[in-house]
């Protein structure tokens, strides 16, 4: 029996995967170049896992040191493999987000972005930034200053209320236009066969 339990951990422990980071230099001017918008904020709101294992955060930025965005910012993040990211609501967050599509900004779990502790003892991302958060925002403030907002015109209003018209069909749609183009292919190659 032990053989039996020992083989069955040996086997399950070869299947389970846990996510692997590299290592991390302290943020620097360089490294920041990767990044497309640095920001210091709050989390309104996280949307529910999709069945994509993608979700959303919706930030309200406080201190913008890099980047052109509006004081609201949804961020895309993924939730469900094991390089997950954890947000709620209500927590503080430095953010080194980069643009995964236009106007789309993604955040992944082996970036910079760190989450603000009440506790400093907690900071599980200061061994890695070299700095407490604090010492982090001052050198973003120093190194970048703070930047303005973009105002959202009339144009990005319009797109939101939108939203992406990049849908599938349903099923029942995508069935639908099949057997329409399988009777249009039919009827042209009856016309096209009599001639």
């Amino acid at each position: 029996m032990k053989k039996l339990l020992l083989s069955f951990l040996l086997l399950t422990s070869c299947f389970s995967v846990a996510c692997e980071c590299p290592p991390l230099a302290p943020m620097s001017s360089i490294i920041a170049k990767v990044y497309d918008v640095i920001f210091y904020g709050s989390i309104d709101s996280v949307s529910a896992c999709d069945p994509k294992g993608k979700a959303i955060a919706y930030f309200t930025i406080t201190e913008l040191y890099k980047g052109n965005v509006v004081k609201y910012v949804p961020l895309n993040f993924d939730c469900a493999s094991e390089c997950l990211m954890s947000f709620a609501k209500g927590e503080q967050w430095l953010v080194y987000a980069k643009y995964e599509k236009f106007d789309f900004l993604k955040v992944t779990l082996c970036d910079h972005s760190r989450k603000k502790f009440m506790d400093a003892t907690q900071d599980i991302y200061q061994f890695a930034a070299g700095r407490t958060f604090e010492d982090e925002k001052l050198f973003l403030n120093k190194t970048f200053g703070l930047q303005q907002f973009i105002q959202e015109n009339s144009l990005n209003k319009q797109q939101n209320e939108v939203g992406p018209k990049n849908q599938q069909p349903s099923a029942w749609g995508k069935l639908i236009l099949l057997l329409v183009s399988l009777s249009a292919m039919g009827l042209v190659y009856f016309f096209t066969r009599k001639k």
